[in-house]
């Protein structure tokens, strides 16, 4: 028996791969947080799964586009610059609600 017909397409095992790196990038930063009294244990697990969720579904969806302009350098070469550009984009927004949060 094959299981040819169970694999994932590439915009799920982006999506996956995503998660998985957004939740460990926030991790880090939510258990310093945690470790330094400024946050609860369920504000950092809340905010772990949020950014987790945020980086997933950016790095799904920049997938799905790339797929879809498979054989266009051209549009493929934008869709990659338009991930990293959101990626920036998630990153620094993460970083100002940071500093906001220690800030009051």
């Amino acid at each position: 028996m094959s299981n040819n017909s169970d694999r994932m397409n590439p915009a799920s095992r982006a999506l996956i791969a995503g998660a998985l790196v957004g939740a460990t990038a926030s991790g880090v930063e939510q258990w310093r947080q945690y470790q330094r009294g400024e946050k609860t244990l369920e504000q950092a697990t809340s905010k772990v799964l949020i950014d987790a969720t945020k980086a997933g579904l950016v790095s799904g969806a920049a997938m799905t586009v790339a797929n879809a302009t498979a054989g266009r350098p051209v549009l493929t070469l934008l869709t990659v610059l338009s991930a990293g550009v959101a990626g920036m984009y998630l990153l620094d927004s993460m970083n100002k609600r940071g500093v906001d949060e220690t800030a009051e």
